[in-house]
């Protein structure tokens, strides 16, 4: 048994190294208006097998390892007064809403196959609340993927140009392409960089968190070779950031930073406090040379007066109106889960070509939209819940920086749909929910 759990453990963090690569198997296509439909795709990632293959075996390791009770409902209602249990179970009436919607949706084979992706992350969750994984190697993986991100990432720049490869789940960018992710200056188009991911926005995100960790480890990095790792990783993380150009992750990194070093100061542990201004200090020196050499492109981004940024900025908007629109037909119940970009075709414009049908970038509209207001509310008292505990149970620096990884999806997600929408930013989005609520306190699933 014992060679069971370090199977399971060791495939789990070899799962979160491989989290950005996108590789997978489109088994069923889909268009709208004689164009692809993203949205409609059916597909089968990489990950996805890997995960599944970890949840089996975590399956028979739990039905070896625990002994199920009988469940009393006193005491299952007094156990709901602790937040962690509480939003656990939230979780799972969310997750079996979601999955009622699959009844009365636009599209059932599509809600479907959004339920079994969400089913997946809820159990990815699971396993995290009971399996004993340590912390820093989820870190430590985490980071050592974030750092090769970065590397790619970087290349991926300078060269302005994102090669294609099936394998790699990797489809071809150039800055002169049309369908491409850029900056327009005045005289320049510049290819924002996408590491392994389908949008720079989505690396940024995944980034962020990466260098969250990064700074967790620097608390404890005692040997020569881990101060080298950490330097090495961050000169590699922090470039890529600025080379995303994503202001959402820009704007969630600088509010976690500074509510780590607020918590840093009031904390008072010297060494800790030393380690991450030194830290913030040589992140801040890497933007500044940055954006020193690339003025315009930043100023582009910054300002958002150029065409391209003023359209972009025009296209949220809208999305945004048709959010509201599918949410005043579909008040109650929604379109279901996964079914959006449908709801946009048959009663906003279906005239449309399929790209142009994208989820609204914001995922509590989109929620609100796709599982109506009891789904909503669900998933809203479970974000209040979980930032409401923060002051109420002990703090330790694991949950401190769960805690602003948390904090940075929700900040993100404001501003884009994709730890929703996407099978990669659903796994992230329960992967570091459950390391909260495992800080909250581990749960007794007996």
């Amino acid at each position: 048994m014992a060679k069971l759990s370090t199977i399971i453990e060791y495939s789990f963090y070899f799962f979160i190294f491989l989290l950005p690569w996108q590789t997978r198997l489109i088994w069923q296509d889909a268009y709208l208006n004689g164009f692809v439909w993203e949205y409609g795709r059916l597909s089968l990632y990489g990950i996805e097998i890997l995960l599944w293959t970890i949840l089996t075996l975590y399956l028979v390791w739990l039905f070896k390892n625990r002994t199920f009770k009988k469940i009393k409902f006193d005491n299952f209602f007094s156990r709901l007064k602790n937040p962690g249990i509480l939003i656990y179970w939230l979780l799972i009436l969310f997750l079996l809403v979601a999955g009622l919607s699959v009844v009365w949706s636009l599209n059932s084979q599509l809600a479907y196959y959004r339920f079994v992706v969400l089913f997946e992350s809820v159990a990815l969750l699971s396993m995290v609340l009971i399996f004993n994984f340590n912390y820093q190697k989820i870190a430590t993986c985490w980071v050592a993927s974030a750092a090769v991100q970065g590397v790619f990432a970087i290349w991926q720049f300078f060269n302005q140009y994102v090669f294609a490869n099936k394998w790699l789940g990797l489809a071809e960018h150039y800055p002169t392409v049309g369908g491409s992710i850029i900056l327009q200056t005045n005289s320049e188009r510049w290819l924002r960089a996408y590491g392994s991911l389908p949008h720079p926005n989505i690396m940024a995100g995944f980034l962020v968190i990466g260098l969250l960790f990064l700074i967790y480890l620097s608390f404890n990095a005692k040997k020569l070779n881990q101060r080298i790792f950490l330097i090495l990783s961050l000169l590699a993380i922090v470039p890529a950031i600025f080379f995303s150009f994503s202001r959402s992750s820009w704007v969630a990194l600088f509010l976690t930073l500074a509510i780590l070093g607020l918590w840093l100061l009031r904390y008072k542990n010297y060494l800790w406090r030393n380690n991450f201004f030194k830290l913030v200090l040589l992140i801040t020196i890497i933007f500044v040379i940055l954006a020193f050499n690339f003025q315009q492109p930043l100023l582009t981004r910054l300002t958002g007066e150029q065409d391209l940024e003023v359209a972009s900025i025009y296209l949220r908007v809208a999305f945004t109106k048709q959010a509201i629109e599918i949410i005043k037909h579909y008040p109650w119940w929604g379109t279901g889960i996964g079914n959006y970009t449908l709801g946009v075709y048959q009663i906003v414009n279906g005239s449309w070509p399929g790209y142009y049908y994208q989820p609204v970038h914001n995922i509590y509209l989109l929620i609100l939209a796709e599982l109506g207001i009891f789904g909503f509310l669900i998933f809203l008292a479970v974000a209040g819940l979980f930032l409401w505990q923060f002051k109420k149970t002990a703090i330790s620096l694991e949950k401190v920086i769960f805690f602003l990884a948390m904090v940075a999806i929700l900040v993100i997600s404001l501003f884009d749909h994709y730890f929703w929408t996407l099978n990669f930013g659903m796994l992230v989005f329960f992967l570091i929910l459950g390391l909260n609520l495992k800080q909250i306190k581990r749960l007794d699933t007996t």
